[in-house]
């Protein structure tokens, strides 16, 4: 099954129609703006970036980025309920 996956140009559009910059979801977060950069580019997965993403463009984590079935063997296990609603 093909899922939607949004490509680092759709999701930069995104966060720009929804009004806000790519700084501006860093400082919201906490972390660097080249974090946030990795991540929309799918250079680094941070559960918890992803979320904020997903949440400020109001676009489920899943139809964004393909999340592993197992993330858990390769890094830190991901945070049940933390985008619940947006996952």
């Amino acid at each position: 099954m093909q899922m939607n996956i949004m490509t680092p140009t759709e999701i930069k559009r995104a966060i720009d129609d929804a009004g806000y910059t790519q700084a501006a979801l860093a400082r919201d977060l906490n972390v660097t703006p080249q974090h946030l950069g990795m991540v929309v580019n799918g250079l680094a997965a941070n559960h918890r970036v992803r979320c904020h993403i997903a949440k400020a463009i109001n676009v489920p984590v899943k139809k964004i980025w393909r999340i592993k079935k197992n993330p858990t063997r390769t890094g830190r296990p991901l945070s049940k309920g933390l985008c619940d609603a947006a996952a």
